[in-house]
Order: structure tokens, then C-alpha cells, then sequence
């Protein structure tokens, strides 16, 4: 007879389902924000050229970054929101005001409505990136858990790269018309996709997880069915019992172990200089001239645009990779040879742009991405997800994401200065430390975590203390089969 409790056994169905197609489709669907939250994060800065209202100093500055302060709020809305009413209808509520927003800035009829509009936008951007890998991962079988959430990030970047594509074929076909209808359409068509995700977001189900902590007994059997797991009324109403007993929403022991990991790796995410290549790699294609001159400001553009896009390809493509192995290398190896990868072409980019080698330092660009793409961009989200025990995933997530734009936020300022001060190579090299420093707090604080269930996670960083982090699945299998042997006897 086993003695493994009713809980445990829903959840055991739940982690070892085979992933059929309904998964993919729901995780589509659940992505569709990171896409549009791609999207709208760079196509401002395709339209912005044409917008007829003249922007100057900080507000001109607000019209680019009105999103990222949008989303801080989105994120905090996050925080009170999703554990309390559930992860789906904060989905729906997100494309709702992603349509609107859209629509609102396409129509706008003066420089006010837009930057408005703009940052309502952010405020979805942001409560999507704290609910929807949480969500995914919720349902998602441990064993495909990190394919399935590293949609979200490969979604974004095809949302960055769709922004492009989408911003210079307006551009293309109607250029006269782009002081008056292009920027619309520009900002506009956001609308399309985020349409698509509001209609099909009602018909997704709700977390499994989320259902049973919350006691919606006849809702979790229904959307449990969805999954094609089948549990009896006993099991359900005494894993129901046992949830009563167990959860607690507190920060205990685990949950500070698990946020300093996730916290450090949020923030050095942003601050190893990501945007570096997104920011300068452009310019460097244009002095290439690797597309012809022009003196129109709307083919100028155009060129502007098709130059960033060279780099939003290498990072789609380089982000399928942790989509294709992330649950299969891990998260953790994949993080050490990222961080070794970005400081190698961070270091190899500033002694380039100091000897003045321009295509060089565009390959070591290419090369910091690709790094960056396949180890560090996704993972971030994944892990901000795992590690919380279900009662608090949602409030930890919103504040690893409000973390996130902070973080975002105040590299966008330093920058700047950075620049001003010891220039572009000098800041590669400040970016190197910075990856050596992430490198070195990767490899001795970040547990892998594959293949373990979400409630295996947390028992793991309350067994295993912070010193120990890096060899924690090791040591927390380790006793685990241990302790079976125990029973078995």
C-alpha cells in the first residue's frame, strides 16, 4: 500500500503527463503576452520618428520609457492580484488592456493621450512578465517544464523581431505616408495579436495548482480533465484537506533562500549590458554599409530598423536553444557557459571598439547575444517561477518582475553616463566584471532544478543551506532516495 498522500499523488499525475498538443496550445496562448510584450517595447522607437508631436528632454525620454515605468506598476498590481484571484483572468484582464492601449495609441489625438496610452500599455507588459511563466509552469510535466516556460522569453524576442519586420514593411509600402497613417498602423497592428490572445484566454484553464489551493473543487475537476488527468472525488477532497494544512502564505525559510538567488540573478541580467549590442550594434551596421545610403529620413529609417534587425535574429535564434535543451543541459550549466560566453565577448568587444575595428566589435555583439539568449535571458523568468511554493508564487514573481524593470530602468540611466565618461569600450570592459561577478554567483549560488517537480524545488532550499546552493539537487536526491529506502525497509 503506498504511502504517498492524495495530494502528492494529483500532483505526481500532473508532473508525468505526456505533453500533447493541448499543452502547446495553451502555452501559446499564455505567451502571446511575451510577444506583444516584445512588440510594444521596441516599436515606439520605430514610430516615435514620424509621431507629429515634438517631444524635448525628459519628456521625449518618458515617450521611449513610458512602458518600463508602466510595467513597474503592472508588476505591483501583480503582486495583490494573482494569488489571491488566480492566474487566468489576470491573463485576460492583460490582452484586454493590451488591445485597448494599442488601439488608443494608434488613434491619439495629442502628446499626452499617447504617452498615457503608452504607459497603460507597461502596465500590462508588466503584470504579464510576473503571472505567465508562473502560470505555465504550474501545469507544466517537470521534465518539460523549462521547454514549455522558455516560450515566454522566446516569444518576446519574436515580438522584438516582429516589430522590425512589421515597422519597415509599413514603412516600405507606403513611405509618403508615414507622418500621417504609418506610425499608426505601426503602433496599431499590436491590436491584432492581442485580440487573437483575449478571445482564446477565456477558454484556457486555470492553473491546477491555484485551483486546489483556493478549494474551487469542481473547477480543478473540470480543468484537471483538460490535461487528461483523471483523480477520484476521495483523492480530490483529501488532497483538499491536506492543502488546508500545509499552505501557508509566509516568507519563510525557503522563500529568502530562493528570492536572494533569483533577485541577484534578475538584477545581473539587466546590468551585464544586454543593451550594449541592441543599442550601438545598429549603428555599427549602418557604418558597415551593408545597406545603401539615403538621405530620406523615412529610408533612413527603414535601414535603421532592418540594421537592428540582423541582431533580433541572432537573439530568436539563439533562444530556441534553451527552448530545445534547457530540460535537458539544465539550468544551471547552461547559465555557467552563458556568463563565460558574454564575458569572453564583452572583453574581446571593448578591445575591439578601442582599436577602432568596427566589424569586429559587431561579431563580438552577435557573440554576447547568442550567450546572453541561450542561458540568461529565458532562464530568469523560469526560475522566478519554480522556486516559490504555490501560495506565494504569484506575489514572489511580481516582485522578482518589479526587480526586473528597476533593474532596467537604472542601467538605462547609468548608461548613459558610462558613456559620456570612459566611453564605449570602457564600459565593455565595467560589463566584463559585471559578468565576471554574475559567473561567479552563478556557479556557487544556482541549484539546477531540472527534472524536479515545483514542490520538490522548495523542499530543496529549506533543506539545503545557502553555501551548499550549487549542489543542492544533488544532495536533496540524494536523501530523498534515502529516505525510500528507509520506508521500503
Amino acid at each position: 500500500m503506498s504511502n504517498t498522500s492524495s495530494l502528492q499523488q494529483i500532483l505526481d499525475k500532473i508532473d508525468t503527463r505526456k505533453v500533447t498538443r493541448f499543452y502547446w496550445i495553451i502555452t501559446i496562448l499564455a505567451a502571446i503576452g511575451g510577444f506583444l510584450f516584445g512588440y510594444d517595447t521596441e516599436v515606439i522607437g520605430i514610430a516615435s520618428v514620424f509621431v507629429p508631436y515634438h517631444y524635448t528632454g525628459f519628456v521625449y525620454g518618458y515617450e521611449i520609457a513610458s512602458a518600463s515605468l508602466g510595467a513597474a506598476i503592472g508588476a505591483i498590481i501583480a503582486y495583490f492580484y494573482t494569488d489571491r484571484y488566480g492566474r487566468k483572468s489576470l491573463l485576460i484582464a492583460d490582452a484586454a488592456i493590451y488591445t485597448v492601449a494599442a488601439l488608443a495609441s494608434a488613434l491619439s489625438f495629442n502628446a499626452i493621450w499617447l504617452l498615457v496610452w503608452r504607459t497603460i500599455i507597461g502596465v500590462a507588459i508588466g503584470a504579464d512578465s510576473a503571472v505567465a511563466t508562473a502560470y505555465i509552469t504550474e501545469y507544466a510535466p517537470k521534465n518539460r517544464r523549462g521547454t514549455l516556460a522558455i516560450m515566454q522569453q522566446w516569444m518576446i524576442t519574436i515580438g522584438i523581431l516582429g516589430s522590425y519586420f512589421v515597422g519597415s514593411a509599413i514603412l516600405l509600402i507606403a513611405p509618403s505616408l508615414a507622418y500621417t497613417v504609418d506610425w499608426r498602423l505601426i503602433l496599431g497592428l499590436a491590436a491584432v495579436p492581442s485580440i487573437i490572445g483575449l478571445i482564446f484566454r477565456f477558454m484556457m484553464p486555470e492553473s491546477p495548482r491555484w485551483l486546489l489551493l483556493s478549494g474551487k473543487i469542481d473547477k480543478f475537476k473540470h480543468d484537471l480533465k483538460r490535461f487528461s488527468v483523471e483523480v477520484s472525488d476521495t483523492e480530490i477532497q483529501n488532497a483538499v484537506q491536506e492543502v488546508k494544512k500545509e499552505a501557508k502564505a509566509v516568507i519563510d525559510t525557503p522563500t529568502k533562500r530562493a528570492f536572494l538567488v533569483v533577485a541577484l540573478w534578475i538584477i545581473f541580467q539587466q546590468i551585464t549590458g544586454i543593451n550594449v549590442p541592441f543599442y550601438y550594434g545598429p549603428e555599427i551596421v549602418l557604418k558597415l554599409h551593408l545597406f545603401s545610403s539615403t538621405s530620406s529620413p523615412v529610408f533612413s529609417e527603414i535601414d535603421s530598423v532592418l540594421a537592428a534587425s540582423t541582431l533580433a535574429v541572432i537573439n530568436t535564434a539563439a533562444t530556441y536553444i534553451a527552448f530545445r535543451y534547457i530540460d535537458r543541459i539544465g539550468r544551471r550549466n547552461l547559465a555557467i557557459s552563458a556568463y563565460a560566453g558574454m564575458l569572453a565577448f564583452d572583453l574581446i568587444g571593448g578591445i575591439l571598439v578601442m582599436r577602432g575595428i568596427l566589424i569586429g566589435a559587431l561579431i563580438a555583439f552577435a557573440g554576447f547575444i547568442i550567450f546572453f539568449a541561450y542561458g540568461v535571458g529565458g532562464t530568469g523568468w523560469l526560475i522566478q517561477a519554480e522556486y516559490f511554493k504555490t501560495p506565494i508564487r504569484g506575489r514572489m514573481a511580481a516582485l522578482i518582475a518589479l526587480l526586473d524593470w528597476i533593474a532596467n530602468f537604472a542601467i538605462t540611466e547609468v548608461f548613459p553616463v558610462m558613456l559620456s565618461s570612459i566611453g564605449l569600450a570602457g564600459s565593455m570592459f565595467v560589463f566584463t566584471a559585471l559578468d565576471l561577478i554574475a559567473l561567479l554567483l552563478v556557479y556557487f549560488l544556482l541549484p539546477e532544478t531540472k527534472g524536479l517537480s515545483l514542490e520538490q524545488v522548495v523542499k530543496m532550499f529549506g533543506e539545503t543551506p545557502v553555501a551548499q546552493l550549487r549542489k543542492a539537487r544533488e544532495l536533496f536526491l540524494e536523501k530523498e532516495k534515502k529516505e525510500e529506502a528507509a520506508t521500503e525497509k
